[in-house]
């Protein structure tokens, strides 16, 4: 049932400002906004001075791009509704990073992809890092996975259909079929991988973080150079990954047993 008739036209239009400013976090101008919305400079400039006032976007530092602010990311964080589950994971990833040298991470899926929320950086002189708000396909994405695999059955078809399988190294899944076969693996270990799927000579492995109604919420992995994380040491290092993931679910009134 569609409700489009009982829409708020500015409030549509702020939305889809919203969107689009975190497809590009390096911000845009006000034209380039009009442009892509096909929304009137005027009604673009309104809705960026409104946003900005409540502090949900900023200039950067030449006054030119309008980017978005983590107030939205907090906002984010409490809607788990798990009294914040950054400060309840950042001691365990940074525990993870601890023992296993490399970047560890916490993320979560919005819309149709896997999107970082927070990071401890490793302790390697080589190390990968990202943004906070980074946005990973789910088809090349270890936490991505490690999420999906524990949603229902229409959830995961839901999600997964809107997959594009584009191709971005040879060890990438192409087809809906191989990855759901995928999806049926992760669950069966209890964590998933990124086989230089998305860049070649990169892996990551990641697991699910539940709630207390045992919904996948999150995902914790880290993320380092096939020279440190070789294929043949995926299982050890995974379930490492997961005892820690449990850690944080326990937290979260997740139930082990």
């Amino acid at each position: 049932m569609s409700y489009e008739r009982y829409h708020i036209p500015n409030l549509k239009r702020a939305l889809d400002v919203f969107e689009l400013l975190a497809r590009n976090n390096k911000g845009l101008t006000l034209s380039e906004i009009s442009a892509a919305t096909k929304y009137s400079k005027n009604s673009i400039f309104r809705i960026i001075c409104t946003l900005q006032d409540c502090g949900y976007v900023v200039k950067d530092k030449d006054g030119r791009k309008i980017v978005m602010s983590r107030k939205l990311a907090a906002l984010g964080y409490a809607g788990f509704g798990e009294s914040n589950i950054v400060e309840k994971s950042m001691d365990v990833i940074r525990a993870m990073r601890d023992e296993l040298g490399e970047t560890a991470m916490l993320g979560t899926l919005l819309q149709n992809e896997c999107v970082m929320i927070e990071q401890a950086p490793g302790r390697f002189s080589f190390k990968f890092l990202g943004e906070i708000g980074m946005r990973i396909s789910l088809q090349v994405s270890a936490p991505g996975k490690a999420i999906l695999a524990y949603l229902s059955k229409d959830e995961i078809e839901q999600r997964v259909s809107k997959i594009k399988f584009v191709k971005y190294t040879d060890n990438t899944i192409t087809s809906k079929r191989d990855f759901m076969k995928e999806l049926e693996q992760v669950k069966a270990q209890g964590y998933a991988s990124d086989f230089g799927e998305e860049i070649a000579g990169v892996h990551c492995l990641g697991a699910p973080v539940f709630n207390a109604h045992a919904y996948p919420v999150a995902s914790v992995w880290i993320t380092g150079p096939a020279s440190r994380l070789p294929k043949e040491k995926f299982d050890e290092v995974g379930k490492i990954v997961r005892s820690y993931a449990d850690k944080i679910s326990e937290r979260l009134g997740y139930n082990l047993i």
